[in-house]
C-alpha cells in the first residue's frame, strides 16, 4: 500500500488536473467576463467568418424597456451552438457592460459580471439551436450599444466578437417599434423564422456598422455623393460624440491599401491633420496620423504628427473592406496647429488609395477623394454635404461642347464643304468660311472659359497617374495659338501661304485629337465620378466621326476624278475665303456635283453629334449616376 501522504498527494494532483481540463460545460468561467475568452486550454480562436449571427427585435429601445436578442446561424446554414457568452456593450466604451437579461431559455442562465444579470451563458454542453433572450435597457443610459458574444460550436472550435447591429437606447418619450418574438423553450423548440430557416424570406441585408446611426447619432461623410443613405460608399468617415469622447470610424471598399480621414480648415488638400487606416503586407491593420502638404513634397508625412493622439479600438479587412474604429484626443497639436474638436469647426476629408509611396507615406488617392463643402462641428448629426462641383461640371460640359461639337463640325466644314455653297456668302465671306470661323471662335471661347473654370476649381496644378491634365494643357495651348496664327495668315497666292495652310491644318487637328483624348481620360478621373461605360458613348462618337470623314472623302474623290489640276494640294493652297463673289480660285469654280449629298450628310452628322453631346453633358451634370442608370445603360 502507498503511504498516506503519498496517497493524498496523488489524489490532489488528479483533482487539480481534472479542474484544469474542464470544458466549462455548465457555462463560461468568471474570467471570461472581460474578454469573453472561454479558456479552452491550447485552443485558438477561429479567424474565419463566424457561422453565427446576433439579431435584435429593433434598432431602438427606450430606457427601461425590453428588447429581444437572438443568437443563431444565418438563414439556410443551421449550425448548432455548443456554448456561448453574451453581453451588451457600449459603443463608445466597448469594455462597459450595460443592461440586464430578464428572461432566458431553460438551457441557459444569467450571471453577474459588472452588474446584476448583465451576462448570459449556457447551462449545459449539449447542442442548441437558435435561442432568444429578453434584455432590459438601463434607465440611466442613453446612446449606442451592441450585443457581443463568443460562440463555441465545440470545445476546439469557437468564434469571438460575434456582434449585433447597432441598437440605440433612447428616451422614454421617443416613439419606437419593437416586436417581441416568443422565448425559445428548449433545444427541440423551433427557432424564430429569421434564424436557421431552410427557405429564407427576402429581406435586406444588414448594413455595415459604420453606417448605423448616420441618420440620428453620428456625423457621416462619404464618397461618392449620396452614398450614405445607400450604404455603398467607396470611402466613408463617421464620428460619434459622447461627452468628451470623440470616436471615429473610417471604411474603404474595393480592397484599398489605405483609407484615411482628415480635419481641414478648407475643402482643399494641404495643411490638414490626417488619420490613416492602413492594410499592412502581413495582413494586419494599423492606425497612423500624418500631416499633409499642399501639392508639394512630401505631400503627407507621419513624422510631423504625434501618433499618441489617436487610440485604435477595432480594425478589420473583410470582403475587400478596410475598417478602423478609434478615438482621438479632444485637443491635440499637430505641426504647430491646435485641433480642438469640441470648440472648432472643420472640413472633413475622406480618401482612399491602392498603393503606398513608401513604408511611411500613403500613395495617391486613386480610389476616392472628397471634402465637405463647409466646416462642421463634429458633434453635428447626419450626412454631411460635399463641396460644390459646379465649376468641375461646367468645365466638363464646356469642353465636351467645344471638342465634340464646334471643333468637329468646324473642321468638317473647312475640309469638305468649300464648294458646296459656291457663289453664296454670309457677311461678305463664303458660307463655309463664315460658319467655320464662327464655330472655331466658339471652340476657342469655350476652351478658354473651361480652362479658367478648372483652374479656379483645383487652384493650381494637380498631378496623379492620369495624364488628363497634361493632354488638357497642351490642347489649351494649341487652341490658344491657332487664331493668332490665322490672324497673321499670308494672302492667297503668296509663297508662304502653303506653309501657313499646312501649319494651320496640323495645329488644328492636333488640338482636336488631343481634346478628344483628354475627354476619354477624364472618364477615369476619380474626382469626375463618371461611369466607366461612358467611354462607349465617346467611342461611338469617334467611330461615327471617322465614318463621316471616310464618306465625305470618298465623295470628294469621286466628284473630282478627271478634273484638271485638282488635288489635295489645291485644297491646302486655297483655304481662305474669297473677298468677293468673283475672288479666289475656289469662288470661280461651280458647286461640287455632290453638294446635295454632302448637305444631306451634314444634316445627319450635326443632330447625331448634338445628341451625343447632350447625353454626355447630362452624365457629367448628374454624376455620380445611381444604380438604376448603371443597370439601364450597361455597367
Amino acid at each position: 500500500m502507498l503511504p498516506r501522504k503519498r496517497y493524498f498527494g496523488i489524489v490532489l494532483t488528479i483533482l487539480f488536473v481534472v479542474r484544469e481540463t474542464t470544458q466549462h460545460g455548465s457555462g463560461a468561467p468568471p474570467g471570461a467576463c472581460a474578454d469573453q475568452m472561454p479558456r479552452h486550454s491550447g485552443v485558438e480562436v477561429q479567424t474565419s467568418v463566424p457561422p453565427y449571427m446576433i439579431l435584435t427585435s429593433g434598432a431602438q429601445v427606450r430606457q427601461g424597456d425590453v428588447l429581444n436578442v437572438t443568437i443563431g446561424s444565418p438563414a439556410g446554414a443551421p449550425v448548432p451552438i455548443g456554448g456561448f457568452i453574451l453581453q451588451a456593450r457600449e459603443i463608445q466604451d466597448p469594455d462597459a457592460i450595460v443592461g440586464k437579461f430578464v428572461k432566458v431559455p431553460p438551457t441557459t442562465h444569467v450571471i453577474t459580471c459588472s452588474g446584476t444579470n448583465d451576462t448570459v451563458t449556457h447551462s449545459s454542453p449539449e447542442e442548441k439551436p437558435a435561442m432568444t433572450f429578453q434584455w432590459q435597457a438601463p434607465s440611466d443610459f442613453l446612446g449606442g450599444i451592441e450585443f457581443r458574444a463568443t460562440v463555441a460550436q465545440s470545445y476546439a472550435t469557437f468564434w469571438k466578437n460575434v456582434e449585433s447591429p447597432l441598437v440605440e437606447v433612447v428616451t422614454l418619450d421617443t416613439a419606437v417599434s419593437t416586436s417581441l418574438p416568443p422565448i425559445t423553450r428548449g433545444p427541440n423548440t423551433q427557432p424564430p423564422p429569421i434564424i436557421m430557416e431552410s427557405k429564407p424570406k427576402a429581406a435586406p441585408e444588414p448594413i455595415d456598422v459604420v453606417y448605423q446611426g448616420c441618420a440620428d447619432t453620428k456625423l457621416c461623410f462619404g464618397v461618392p455623393q449620396n452614398c450614405i443613405e445607400k450604404a455603398d460608399c467607396k470611402a466613408v468617415v463617421a464620428i460619434f460624440v459622447s461627452g468628451d469622447i470623440y470616436t471615429f470610424e473610417i471604411q474603404g471598399t474595393g480592397n484599398p491599401k489605405y483609407v484615411a480621414a482628415a480635419l481641414s480648415l478648407d475643402d482643399k488638400m494641404g495643411d490638414d491633420s490626417a488619420m490613416e487606416c492602413v492594410r499592412n503586407d502581413n495582413g494586419r491593420v494599423s492606425l497612423y496620423t500624418s500631416w499633409t502638404y499642399p501639392k508639394v513634397e512630401p505631400y503627407v508625412q507621419r513624422s510631423d504628427s504625434p501618433q499618441e493622439i489617436v487610440q485604435l479600438l477595432e480594425s478589420s479587412v473583410i470582403d475587400g473592406k478596410l475598417y478602423c474604429k478609434f478615438k482621438r484626443d479632444v485637443v491635440s497639436t499637430v505641426k504647430g496647429v491646435t485641433f480642438d474638436l469640441a470648440s472648432n469647426k472643420y472640413n472633413l476629408m475622406v480618401v482612399s488609395g491602392d498603393s503606398m509611396k513608401d513604408a511611411n507615406r500613403v500613395g495617391f488617392h486613386s480610389i476616392a477623394y472628397e471634402a465637405t463643402g463647409a466646416p462642421l462641428a463634429l458633434s453635428t448629426v447626419g450626412a454631411a454635404a460635399p463641396a460644390s462641383k459646379i465649376l468641375l461640371k461646367l468645365h466638363g460640359s464646356f469642353m465636351l461642347l467645344a471638342w465634340l461639337g464646334t471643333a468637329s463640325l468646324g473642321i468638317l466644314l473647312a475640309r469638305y464643304f468649300k464648294q458646296t455653297w459656291a457663289g453664296k456668302q454670309l457677311g461678305g465671306k463664303d458660307i463655309w468660311f463664315a460658319y467655320h470661323r464662327i464655330l472655331m471662335v466658339g471652340t476657342w471661347s469655350l476652351t478658354m472659359v473651361g480652362f479658367i473654370l478648372i483652374l479656379a476649381e483645383v487652384r493650381g496644378w494637380t498631378g496623379g497617374d492620369n495624364p488628363h491634365a497634361i493632354t488638357g494643357i497642351v490642347t489649351v495651348i494649341l487652341c490658344f495659338i491657332q487664331p493668332i496664327g490665322a490672324y497673321f495668315r499670308p494672302h492667297p497666292g503668296t509663297k508662304n501661304r502653303s506653309i501657313f495652310n499646312w501649319a494651320h491644318w496640323f495645329v488644328g487637328n492636333a488640338a482636336h485629337i488631343l481634346g478628344i483624348v483628354s475627354i476619354f481620360l477624364a472618364v477615369y478621373l476619380q474626382k469626375a465620378e463618371l461611369p466607366s461605360w461612358s467611354v462607349y458613348i465617346l467611342a461611338a462618337f469617334v467611330a461615327f466621326h471617322v465614318v463621316m470623314h471616310l464618306v465625305l472623302s470618298a465623295t470628294w474623290c469621286v466628284g473630282e476624278r478627271g478634273s484638271v489640276g485638282v488635288s489635295g494640294a489645291l485644297a491646302m493652297k486655297h483655304l481662305a475665303p474669297s473677298s468677293a463673289p468673283t475672288g479666289g480660285a475656289l469662288a470661280t469654280r461651280p458647286p461640287h456635283q455632290f453638294s446635295g449629298f454632302k448637305k444631306l450628310m451634314l444634316g445627319v452628322y450635326a443632330p447625331i453629334v448634338l445628341l451625343i453631346i447632350v447625353a454626355m453633358i447630362y452624365i457629367v451634370a448628374r454624376a455620380p449616376l445611381g444604380e438604376s442608370y448603371t443597370s439601364i445603360l450597361g455597367a
